[in-house]
């Protein structure tokens, strides 16, 4: 389960363990860098960062998305699990789907939201994580689902948020990935439609347009934190996340066969080894 965790993304969790305050609220969309912002922020703040790729490990993650999703969560429940994950700062799905919430949670807390050109956006997601959770839901996956059912874990107990709904409303009834299926003009519209209802519910002293090009300087000013030498975090792209698709359809190939070569060879020495009453007729 460990390999597959690192194929699909999953980062190494940050060794952290005193409490921290709860600092930045991420507000972007996945695809928009949040991936290059995680690894920026965890050297910058005490605590951790949240991200959907945590979402895949974590044992606290796993209890508390699911009830999320069934709207059964308060915000003592928000407040517990992000204390107890010992989170400095969230970007991307799942809690970027919860912005607002989380401000109100939150009234000190800044809020981030990571951006990029909108059609390059949708490019990005419909040639990486939409191919995902395309061969996820597929035939192909199934010796991988079965493999973490047979280990007691969820295969993302928080993907839903993907195709869950937002605060833009019933416009997009089937969230993000229901506008990347619908094309790239509703996909385009979906984007600016959010980065323009973040810009215009936070107020400007607690918000950051950011876009990773921009490197380490508007960050750590937003911050107020030394900025680190070296460059910005690059992690994550488009062609990573394929060659990690790639390698993950590998790996479910290998069991296929496997499950089937065993399948067969059991069959052969159950038939050889089970005697057959012998009917006779007079």
């Amino acid at each position: 389960m460990e390999l597959i965790e690192k194929l699909v993304g999953a980062k190494r969790i940050k060794e952290q363990e005193d409490e921290v305050e709860y600092v930045l609220i991420g507000a972007g969309l996945p695809r928009t860098g949040t991936s290059s912002t995680l690894t920026a922020l965890e050297q910058l703040l005490p605590g951790k960062c949240h991200h959907m790729q945590r979402a895949l490990k974590g044992e606290g993650d796993a209890v508390f998305w699911p009830k999320a999703g069934r709207g059964e969560v308060l915000e003592e429940d928000w407040k517990h699990f992000i204390k107890c994950e010992g989170l400095s700062a969230s970007v991307d799905f799942p809690m970027s789907l919860y912005w607002k919430d989380l401000m109100e949670m939150y009234p000190n807390a800044k809020v981030l939201l990571t951006v990029r050109d909108p059609n390059k956006w949708y490019l990005s997601v419909k040639n990486s994580i939409r191919k995902v959770g395309a061969f996820i839901d597929s035939w192909g996956s199934l010796p991988l689902r079965l493999a973490f059912k047979l280990t007691g874990k969820q295969a993302g107990p928080a993907l839903y948020t993907v195709n869950a709904p937002t605060y833009l409303g019933p416009k997009y009834p089937h969230g993000m990935y229901g506008a990347i299926d619908a094309g790239e003009e509703t996909a385009v519209r979906f984007f600016n439609d959010w980065k323009a209802q973040v810009i215009r519910e936070v107020p400007a002293d607690r918000l950051l347009v950011f876009e990773v090009k921009q490197g380490w300087a508007p960050l750590c000013k937003f911050l107020g934190v030394t900025q680190p030498e070296g460059p910005f975090p690059n992690t994550n792209d488009t062609k990573e996340v394929q060659q990690k698709i790639g390698m993950l359809k590998k790996i479910c190939f290998a069991l296929w066969i496997i499950g089937t070569s065993a399948i067969g060879v059991s069959a052969y020495f159950l038939r050889n080894s089970v005697k057959l009453p012998t009917v006779t007729f007079t």
